[in-house]
């Protein structure tokens, strides 16, 4: 016999379908903490907060490293919108380069 009975079928497609509600049960959200917060005395949370660093370079979220450039444009090139081409360079005889 090859294959599975209608059924069977339908029983291991929800059979599949409870599995996957149920991993997805299991992950927990930012909502569900594992443990409950652990209370702080007084003198703790002063220490806690005041030790934080809260130089306002350190607190920058975005990247500020990365840099988006326009590309380069050399001689010969096509400019997209405009459909002109970038004309060669001059030549300069006096320089010593």
């Amino acid at each position: 016999m090859t294959g599975y009975t209608p059924d069977e079928k339908l029983r291991l497609q929800q059979l599949r379908e409870l599995r996957r509600r149920w991993l997805k049960d299991q992950e927990l959200s930012a909502r569900e903490p594992v443990l409950p917060p652990r209370r702080m005395w007084p003198l703790e949370q002063f220490w806690n907060t005041f030790l934080q660093d809260r130089a306002p370079w350190k607190q920058m979220k975005k990247p500020y490293a990365i840099v988006e450039r326009k590309p380069r444009i050399f001689p010969g090139d096509t400019i997209l919108e405009t459909g002109e081409v970038i004309p060669p360079m001059k030549e300069f005889p006096d320089q010593h380069h």
